[in-house]
């Protein structure tokens, strides 16, 4: 009996082997990074085989560091350390900007490990239309297991408590942000199989002349007085996300 469909269509049978209605199944099969989520329209993602790329790393604290790292990877054979300084901000993060788009929902996703302990992540997308600047900012705080996001009024709210990640030195969580920069609003975030609707949400807005741009953030952050790495890998940027 004929089965399936060719690869480059939706008609037609096959007798030998099975096509594949889903082009995102194919890209999965062949090595893409776009396999936990794949809503969105991809802008740019990475597996840092490149190495950083068009990352910037920043940090804060005293052994803080930002490197390139050939252990744990979650795809291919590199990620990134992001190690939190022991004092004063206690922070380690990567950030890079994109040519400035049409207005539309558009997503952050990253998968990460923190082998703890008192840390957390961040996950940042930030524009600006040349009179405002707009921040959508959510994060997973592996101490008080809370989600959070940042407020219209620049504070941070609780979305969702009780929720327990294990610490890992390899990047075995996922999550992923999507924001509406034409409504100025939060629509959703994932970490691992939660998801929160966050349509409705205003993000931060501020007064700012600056020209329309725009930046993603990954940033791990710390909470004691110690060197601690979270692993970063598979980096995705979307836009044209489903409401």
């Amino acid at each position: 009996m004929p089965h399936g469909t060719p690869d480059w269509g939706l008609v037609g049978p096959k007798h030998a082997v099975y096509g594949l209605d889903d082009l995102g199944e194919h890209a999965v099969r062949v090595g893409s990074p776009h396999l936990w989520d794949r809503r969105g329209d991809v802008l740019y993602m990475t597996t840092f085989r490149e190495g950083l790329g068009t990352f910037l790393g920043g940090s804060s604290g005293a052994g803080a560091e930002v490197a390139l790292c050939t252990g744990y990877s979650r795809q291919g054979g590199y990620c990134i350390r992001l190690r939190t300084g022991s004092t004063l901000g206690q922070a380690a993060y990567i950030q890079t900007a994109l040519p400035f788009q049409d207005p539309s929902c558009v997503g952050l996703e990253f998968s990460f490990g923190s082998e703890g302990p008192g840390t957390g992540v961040r996950d940042e997308i930030m524009w600006y239309d040349g009179a405002s600047v707009y921040r959508g900012w959510a994060l997973y705080d592996f101490v008080s297991r809370e989600v959070r996001y940042y407020t219209g009024v620049g504070v941070w709210v609780v979305l969702a408590t009780g929720v327990w990640r294990h610490y890992s030195q390899r990047p075995e969580h996922t999550m992923k942000l999507v924001v509406d920069m034409g409504l100025n609003e939060y629509v959703r975030l994932l970490l691992d199989e939660l998801a929160w609707d966050m349509r409705g949400i205003p993000v931060a807005v501020a007064l700012s002349p600056s020209p329309p741009y725009w930046s993603f953030t990954v940033y791990h952050y710390g909470t004691l007085a110690a060197n601690v790495d979270a692993l970063l890998d598979n980096v995705i940027i979307t836009q044209n996300e489903p409401r």
